[in-house]
């Protein structure tokens, strides 16, 4: 995710693995329920918000974020309004900028969803990076078109164009964020592809919208009612020690993501070392010749929120998982691991660890943990078994995690800074997508969690002293490294040998 959505840093530390991960979780719901009075008390004070006392947390909360730029309050106002103790602080910062940018997602969330949807709707082709289209004719140029998206957009509207070109390279004047539309001038003329690294080249899009392509969710509760596999589809690729690995990636278009996905598909390693492989973003794009990612219904823009100021990605990234499970590749493999672009995954190391840990299964799969915290994003391993069981139990899981009944009256105790008993309303949207899979998979989908210290050293998860340097030759993935430079050094200094593209 880009460099703002980090959510790196901010999870609870010193919870030991023994503790239940029932209980271990209490403190998230204590500070959820905590940021909830807060707000409650600033909206008390006015006798038009009296009746907020009854309200569930996700209102309350709701209520909090400005919807515009002229409701955001200087940084010093805000904190006297929602006494907030020290502002200044680390977590007091970033709160803020959850509250000040809150406007901004909006807008931009709408944005993208707009373009996402009607791509979907119009089962637009893929987004060729790198390839210019060349045609005999070209049509009037579109300056100040943001997105490659836009652009297939606008030429899919206009009757003649029979290919577009997108400006991608920046400070380019003349080529930056300019729309070239591609026309023929003469009959069974074909689109010539010819490469070309400022751009971004494809063809049209459908004209007349596909409906019943679209999926789209419309209540919270669409994100968790994921596909399940077919019996006689199940195990269709299990022993009592196989090892074959299914990695997968998920990126943000024309963000560094991307540019580390390619330079990893260039060396061959992180999961394009793996048995299978498979890149899913929001759009259909091709980073090189045959590496396409699968698009997925979002748009994978996530905001900071909740406790510790973490990404809430969990419906990005529901929706991945119910695309994964869709595409059924992990059917014909026996682990699926997600590594984000910014870990360094080494998979060779983890096929003796897998090996080990497929000898005794159980009937509802297995995932490995990462960290004695609970399990960490940045890289998560999951049999085929606890995939299933995903599917089969994710619908369950939303509906449980979100603390049952909702308390209508006389509920001053839920707003207590020490009641830790459950939560009130729907607090799973204020989690992250690798907490939320934690909980699911381990208290109600009764697969089995293993915790495996040698998976990952990780910068916000007690690292040893100098983990940096990737020397540690029994870790199996280092994170994060964002610059294409520190990855290539990680890399090379985990495989001891120089990394050249």
């Amino acid at each position: 995710m880009p460099p703002e959505q980090d959510e790196e840093g901010l999870l609870p530390k010193g919870n030991p693995e023994s503790r239940s991960i029932t209980h271990k979780w209490f403190p998230c719901s204590v500070l959820v329920i905590s940021l909830a009075a807060v707000a409650l008390l600033a909206f008390l004070n006015s006798p038009s918000r009296a009746s907020t006392a009854n309200a569930d947390l996700s209102e309350v909360l709701q209520a909090w974020l400005p919807s515009t730029e002229d409701e955001v309050l200087p940084k010093k106002k805000w904190a006297k309004v929602f006494h907030v103790q020290h502002p200044n602080s680390t977590l007091g910062s970033r709160r803020y900028y959850e509250y000040s940018h809150h406007p901004a997602f909006i807008v931009e969330s709408a944005r993208l969803q707009e373009i996402v949807q009607w791509q979907i709707a119009h089962d637009c082709p893929k987004l060729s990076v790198g390839m210019d289209m060349v045609t005999s004719r070209d049509l009037p140029v579109i300056e100040n078109i943001t997105s490659a998206s836009i652009c297939q957009k606008i030429c899919t509207e206009t009757i003649e164009c029979q290919a577009f070109v997108w400006g991608y390279q920046r400070n380019r004047p003349g080529l930056t964020d300019r729309c070239f539309r591609r026309a023929f001038s003469q009959l069974f003329e074909d689109v010539q592809p010819s490469r070309n690294t400022d751009v971004v080249g494809g063809l049209p899009c459908f004209r007349q919208p596909v409906s019943d392509r679209m999926w789209w969710p419309r209540e919270e509760m669409e994100f968790f009612d994921l596909p399940q596999a077919r019996p006689q589809s199940v195990a269709l690729h299990t022993s009592a020690s196989s090892t074959r690995m299914l990695c997968l990636a998920v990126f943000l278009p024309f963000t560094y993501e991307q540019d580390l996905l390619l330079m990893q598909y260039r060396f061959g390693t992180n999961i394009f070392a793996c048995d299978q492989h498979a890149i899913y973003s929001s759009t259909r794009l091709e980073l090189a010749p045959g590496l396409i990612s699968r698009r997925v219904p979002t748009t994978l823009l996530s905001e900071l929120g909740g406790p510790y100021i973490t990404v809430l990605n969990l419906a990005a990234f529901m929706a991945v998982w119910r695309q994964v499970l869709l595409d059924g590749d992990y059917l014909q493999c026996d682990w699926t691991i997600k590594a984000d672009p910014d870990t360094v995954f080494i998979p060779q190391r983890l096929v003796p660890i897998l090996s080990v840990q497929s000898l005794s299964m159980g009937a509802n799969g297995k995932y490995l943990n990462n960290c004695q915290d609970g399990l960490h994003g940045p890289l998560e391993i999951f049999s085929q078994g606890a995939l299933t069981s995903l599917g089969r139990h994710a619908l369950r899981c939303a509906k449980h995690l979100d603390g049952g009944d909702e308390c209508k009256e006389h509920c001053e105790k839920f707003w207590d800074f020490n009641y830790k008993e459950k939560c009130n309303g729907h607090c799973t949207k204020w989690w992250g997508e690798d907490i939320w899979l934690d909980q699911c998979l381990s208290r109600f989908a009764a697969v089995t969690r293993v915790f495996v210290p040698e998976l990952l050293q990780e910068d916000h998860c007690h690292p040893k002293p100098g983990w940096r340097n990737c020397l540690d030759p029994h870790t199996v993935a280092f994170h994060p490294f964002k610059s294409p430079d520190d990855y290539q050094t990680c890399l090379g200094a985990a495989l001891n040998r120089q990394i050249l593209l």
